[in-house]
């Protein structure tokens, strides 16, 4: 999809997100693994595909894991087995240059209450190596497990502004040779796009383009 071909790589390929500048600050905290392993959760109030989930792995890097020491757990799939298995695989240092690990959670908040209540004890004795960073859209998601929301140090992801996204597409429109039709308004696309249902996506923007050019262009010469 378009949208994995643009899927951020670096801090600097993020669009209209304040917060990135506030994980690449933590990045440099010199506090940082201090005695412990860290906590970090990257969160919006129901806004998917902004961003959150590409920032844990550009994170995980700028922590120095190697791509090897960096896993991605689906916490639709989850059972307490999987995370006992991880408890015990994570005392084993990573690749990188400092031995680093980092666990990337995706949409934390699916996890069932005895993988919440198994999270919470693992979260307690984290080795200084390790990271864990989990995304949620549901800024509630731990309330009935008492003490596993707080535990986390958070990073609070916002729906880009809708003039941002639409320079974003403008972009891409032009790296991919996608002719943007006369009379075409990109930013109008993206306003429909937000206001959509699910189109608080903002990979749908990306993914959707290419047709809604050629849709446009076919109605403009039928008419």
């Amino acid at each position: 999809m378009l949208s994995e071909r643009y899927r951020p790589e670096t801090w600097d390929d993020f669009i209209g997100q304040p917060v990135i500048d506030e994980i690449v600050e933590a990045c440099n905290d010199p506090w940082l693994f201090d005695g412990c392993g860290e906590r970090w959760l990257f969160e919006s109030d129901g806004i998917a595909g902004c961003g959150k989930t590409s920032a844990a792995y550009v994170a995980a890097r700028a922590l120095g894991c190697g791509d090897f020491a960096i896993e991605r757990i689906d916490s639709r799939a989850c059972v307490v087995a999987d995370l006992r298995d991880l408890s015990s695989r994570m005392q084993l240092y990573g690749w990188g240059g400092n031995s680093r690990r980092c666990y990337i959670i995706d949409e934390i908040q699916h996890l069932n209450r005895d993988c919440q209540r198994m999270l919470l004890g693992i979260l307690e004795n984290l080795p200084n190596h390790v990271i864990f960073i989990g995304t949620t859209t549901s800024v509630t998601w731990a309330d009935d497990v008492d003490g596993l929301f707080s535990r986390w140090r958070r990073f609070r992801f916002r729906k880009p502004s809708a003039p941002a996204i639409a320079e974003h597409l403008e972009r891409i429109a032009a790296e991919q040779s996608l002719p943007i039709p006369d009379g075409f308004r990109m930013l109008s696309y993206v306003q429909g796009k937000y206001v959509d249902v699910g189109g608080n996506n903002i990979r749908a923007c990306i993914d959707l383009l290419p047709d809604a050019l050629r849709r446009y262009k076919s109605r403009a010469v039928a008419a």
